[in-house]
């Protein structure tokens, strides 16, 4: 893998996160990914274990510490940051660049080189941000805007068979060939997971949403990726791993934000994210099984070591938020599928091949 230790990014994967905005290749995620949805239960916000004094976040149960991924190191958001002062104008980036500087600078990182990619014709911060008449309003989609902006970040940087991911200011992930066969890779559709023996254990909605079902399924594992038809789920493993980064960013921007959410409200930022967890380790486990040109792919130094990464970062950011209500739906149910040991085995045998 290519570590890049300057400026911060993210890499591809464009979708829309509300109705009124479609990615180029048509998919829109669920209203839930990073906005706020009602789970019918009273919340009270709770900033949780932010550190004062600047620390590292602990490391997670679920990461190996003499590995890469119990390795990974960051500083919690700045959560009790001080937004009395930040005045609403009417402009959404200056407020998005405002609230973002002091409470999740990675967010305002991921934002700012977002705007970089003009082909959509209007900043994305604008673009996500709705219609809002109050910075209240505002706030209330700036998970939807920094996971989004974090798309067109790694888009602008990723170029032909190269996928980029920035993670935080201080480091950037750059790996090859990881999108599907027929998109120029050496991975397969990411909606092929559809047919393992992990779906039925939480089974797509069908768009009909509510608890105990996988909605995030309906919109990036759609399609079939063998009827000549283009749709998000014919994407490969790059993707898949796209939007595995940019849920991490929710979460964490989620977090940073959780005081200001009204009472009764909540997120479902970490229900994204260990749903996607639960798909990486599934797609390992159906390219170990069924794919061996694609799990040599996934599982060479640059893809492993950026797999290890990112699980390392996902975790430091759940384990910091476990418990709190307002940031899940339900994450418990998720939870037990991210931690059943068959799958996390799947992230052992990374580790193996690391040398840990």
């Amino acid at each position: 893998m290519i570590r890049f230790a300057f400026a911060s990014i993210t890499l591809l994967s464009l979708v829309g996160c509300d109705g009124a905005v479609a990615s180029p290749d048509g998919s829109l995620p669920p209203l839930e990914d990073g906005g706020v949805g009602r789970d019918g239960g009273e919340v009270t916000p709770d900033a949780g274990p932010g550190d004062p004094d600047g620390g590292m976040l602990p490391p997670g149960m679920y990461v190996d510490p003499m590995c890469t991924d119990g390795q990974y190191a960051e500083a919690p958001p700045p959560v009790d940051a001080d937004l009395s002062d930040v005045m609403w104008t009417g402009e959404v980036g200056p407020y998005v660049d405002a609230v973002l500087d002091r409470r999740y600078p990675t967010g305002a990182l991921l934002v700012r080189g977002g705007r970089e990619n003009t082909r959509f014709g209007q900043d994305c911060d604008a673009l996500f941000a709705g219609s809002p008449s109050s910075g209240e309003d505002v706030i209330d989609r700036i998970g939807v805007i920094v996971h989004e902006c974090g798309h067109f970040h790694d888009l602008n940087l990723s170029s032909g068979p190269t996928s980029v991911y920035e993670l935080t200011a201080e480091l950037r992930l750059s790996c090859d060939r990881g999108d599907a066969t027929d998109r120029g890779g050496d991975t397969f559709a990411r909606s092929r997971i559809n047919d393992d023996d992990q779906a039925s254990r939480r089974a797509p909605c069908g768009g009909g949403g509510g608890r105990g079902c996988d909605s995030y399924a309906d919109i990036y594992l759609d399609g079939d990726p063998d009827d000549g038809m283009f749709d998000g789920g014919d994407q490969g493993f790059n993707m898949l791993f796209e939007e595995t980064v940019q849920y991490v960013n929710s979460l964490a921007v989620a977090w940073a934000f959780v005081d200001q959410m009204a009472p009764g409200r909540s997120t479902s930022a970490r229900d994204g994210l260990l749903t996607f967890l639960w798909y990486v380790e599934r797609y390992l486990r159906r390219a170990r099984l069924e794919d061996p040109t694609a799990y040599a792919r996934i599982t060479d130094p640059c893809w492993r070591d950026a797999i290890l990464t990112v699980w390392g970062r996902a975790w430091l950011f759940l384990e910091a938020t476990e418990g709190m209500s307002a940031l899940g739906i339900d994450d418990a149910a998720l939870f037990e599928l991210v931690t059943d040991p068959e799958l996390l085995s799947e992230i052992e045998r990374l580790r193996e091949l690391e040398g840990c």
